[in-house]
C-alpha cells in the first residue's frame, strides 16, 4: 500500500508528469553541454520551451518541420544554433535514475500508474526507445495525442474519466505550480516536486 506523507491518504493511483519528475529536463544546460555559446541561450529559450509554436508542437497542431521553419524565421542569425539544438536535444533528455526506480517500487506496491505530460510526438517516441519503463504504465494522457496541454482543466478531467480514477485517492506529481494548482482544482491529491526532488520523500510504501 502507498500513502501520501502530507496527509496520510491511502493512494490507489499515481499520475506522473515526465519532465523533471521522471526525466531530467533542463534546456539551458542542454544548450551549454552541446557547445552553444552562453550569450545565445536566452534568445533560444524564447524559441524552444517558451514560444507559442512550442506549445502548438506539444499539442500536435504543427509538425517538427513547421516548428523549425518558424524558429528560423524568428531568429535567422541563430540558424546554426537552432538547427543544432532542434536536432540533438533529445540526446540530453535522460531518465532520473532514483525516480525511475521509485516508479517501479510504486507499481510493485500495487498502485496503478499513469503519465500526464505535455510532450511532442517525436520526442516522446525517442524517449520510449531510450527508456523502457515508459511503456510499463497502466495508461497515459499526452498532450500531442489529445490536443490539450496542462494546465487546461479538460486534460485532468480526461485522465480521471478515461481510467475511472478516484481523485481523492490519486496523487499527481509535477514540477510546476500552475499544473499542480489545476490538478488540485480537479480534486486530485498533489506533490509539487522541486528540481532534483526524490519522489519517495513524499510517499510511504507499506507492506501492511
Amino acid at each position: 500500500m502507498i500513502y501520501l506523507n502530507e496527509n496520510h491518504t491511502k493512494l490507489d493511483a499515481v499520475i506522473f508528469d515526465l519532465g523533471n519528475v521522471l526525466l531530467d529536463y533542463n534546456p539551458k544546460r542542454f544548450m551549454l553541454e552541446m557547445g552553444i555559446a552562453p550569450e545565445h541561450t536566452d534568445r533560444l529559450l524564447q524559441i524552444f520551451p517558451q514560444s507559442e509554436e512550442w506549445q502548438q508542437l506539444d499539442m500536435g497542431v504543427i509538425s517538427d518541420d513547421e516548428f523549425l521553419a518558424s524558429a528560423l524565421r524568428k531568429e535567422p542569425s541563430l540558424r546554426r544554433e537552432i538547427i543544432r539544438y532542434h536536432k540533438h536535444w533529445y540526446d540530453y533528455f535522460k531518465a532520473i535514475p532514483e525516480n525511475a526506480a521509485a516508479f517501479y517500487q510504486i507499481k510493485e506496491a500495487g498502485a496503478k500508474t499513469y503519465i500526464l505530460s505535455n510532450f511532442q510526438k517525436t520526442c516522446f517516441r525517442v524517449m520510449q526507445e531510450h527508456n523502457i519503463f515508459l511503456d510499463e504504465f497502466d495508461g497515459r494522457v499526452i498532450s500531442f495525442e489529445c490536443g490539450m496541454r496542462k494546465p487546461q482543466r479538460e486534460i485532468y478531467k480526461l485522465i480521471i474519466s478515461r481510467y475511472q480514477l478516484n481523485p481523492a485517492r490519486t496523487v499527481f506529481i509535477d514540477d510546476m505550480d500552475v499544473n499542480i494548482n489545476a490538478a488540485r482544482a480537479a480534486g486530485l491529491q498533489t506533490i509539487l516536486l522541486p528540481i532534483g526532488g526524490k519522489i519517495l520523500d513524499y510517499l510511504t510504501i507499506s507492506s501492511d
